[in-house]
């Protein structure tokens, strides 16, 4: 019998836009075979060049399409070169897909596959197509989104979307951001400059078990990473109310029978992949275990758990999201205000004296400049108390002086420099934690 010996295609995925890819069947000449092209509908290819046109004035093939019908490439003769080559248009699409190619000997023209391959038919493809992804980035408070906020509206988000990075060739993208920040009360102090480790995403994962302790089992432990917090009902926190961490992943479940104290065994189950609806296959469970930082902890089957990374080492874990972020810095506008006191006449030297408004300033934190106040050593605001204060170095102020406060501020503006290295492999929402740089009183 004549034999398909061997077939040639680029599997690599491709992106959403119009492609098409080439393939090639090798064997002997006159060997007759057929294919399908399905994809995750288990719609068929339509293969145009079934369509025989007679008459090229009044007659086209059809687009390349997909639909419910069953459709085969027309049956295909190895020429006496001993190689056969097509192409497969793929439309574009608006969400992911995935194509399987099938290749089917005519066993009535004296065909088969060659051992390698099997018997009867043999899938040579599985393409992925996948749509580009975006990431938002945003910044929030938990302090301030539990009630008080003391923020109100927070400055709009940035969105930037690009190539799925397993479509390979994804170029690289950079933009700036800048974040005006404002307090309808008190005032921000600064803790600390802000650095790319301060973004956070959440994702779900839901219990396996029911159960208690440190040991987790999730039904899908994919993309998660130690270090990533764990919150939910029944979960512990650390101290200062924290939510607990993972310090360890283990796939599959924990099986006491099988396990020392020295030497845990975890199970990984088999589950069917049927992906391929006519070729199922087997695969590991994506299920397993997690350990938590702390304790108590009591767990309910199927409760959904919201799972938090922090920075680009756990979002390139978790879908493949990598970025980076340079010249990122918090500034504080000064605060600007004026001496409304009449005991501020130009000549009596005060400490204590009233304001226009205090709004902004913070008691030993913001410093204050102006006319007459000494530069040789700091001044700073020691008491508040509503618009009067009390500084450390007296001077000599006039009614209606203008005075500038720093260090302190109802206003500040966040700012840096965006490269998006890859794209995940599908969407995500990277927050800013104003929390880890900003304490509001």
């Amino acid at each position: 019998m004549k034999e398909i010996k061997e077939i040639i295609i680029n599997q690599a995925p491709i992106n959403a836009s119009v492609q098409s890819r080439e393939y090639i069947v090798k064997g002997d000449p006159g060997a007759v075979f057929s294919i399908t092209v399905t994809n995750e509908d288990n719609h068929y290819y339509n293969f145009p060049e079934n369509t025989i046109i007679q008459n090229s004035d009044t007659e086209t093939r059809p687009a390349p399409a997909f639909s419910a019908t069953t459709t085969r490439l027309n049956p295909a003769t190895i020429d006496s070169s001993g190689v056969y080559s097509n192409v497969v248009a793929l439309p574009a699409v608006t969400d992911d897909d995935k194509y399987v190619f099938t290749i089917y000997p005519e066993m009535h023209y004296d065909t088969k596959l060659s051992d390698s391959m099997g018997k009867g038919s043999y899938i040579f493809a599985k393409i992925d197509q996948l749509i580009d992804t975006t990431i938002t980035f945003s910044h929030s408070s938990f302090t301030e989104d539990a009630g008080d906020e003391r923020y109100g509206t927070y400055a709009s988000n940035y969105t930037i979307s690009g190539g799925d990075t397993r479509v390979g060739n994804v170029s690289s993208k950079t933009f700036s951001i800048s974040w005006a920040l404002s307090l309808s009360s008190d005032a921000f102090e600064i803790i600390k400059q802000p650095d790319q480790n301060d973004f956070y995403f959440n994702a779900s994962k839901t219990t396996a078990t029911t159960g208690s302790g440190t040991d987790l089992e999730l039904t899908d432990i994919s993309g998660l990473s130690v270090g990533m917090e764990v919150i939910g009902t029944g979960i512990s926190s650390r101290d200062g109310g924290y939510p607990t961490t993972i310090t360890a992943i283990n796939k599959g479940y924990y099986n006491a029978g099988k396990s020392t104290s020295a030497f845990p065994v975890y199970d990984v189950a088999k589950i069917v992949d049927s992906t391929d609806i006519n070729n199922p296959i087997l695969i590991d469970h994506p299920g397993g275990t997690v350990t938590l930082a702390n304790s108590p902890n009591t767990f309910v089957a199927g409760r959904v758990l919201t799972v938090r990374g922090y920075g680009p080492v756990a979002s390139k874990i978790f879908n493949n999201t990598n970025f980076s972020i340079s010249n990122f810095k918090i500034t504080l506008d000064d605060t600007t205000t004026t001496i409304s006191d009449t005991d501020a006449n130009g000549t009596s030297s005060l400490t204590t004296f009233d304001l226009a408004s205090a709004n902004g300033i913070k008691d030993d934190v913001s410093t204050v400049v102006g006319i007459g106040i000494s530069d040789a050593s700091t001044t700073t605001v020691t008491n508040i108390s509503s618009n009067t204060i009390t500084i450390n170095n007296a001077f000599k102020p006039e009614n209606g002086q203008t005075l500038k406060f720093a260090g302190a501020s109802r206003t500040g503006t966040l700012t840096g420099d965006v490269t998006v290295s890859s794209f995940g492999s599908n969407n995500i929402g990277l927050v800013f934690e104003l929390d880890k740089i900003l304490i509001i009183e």
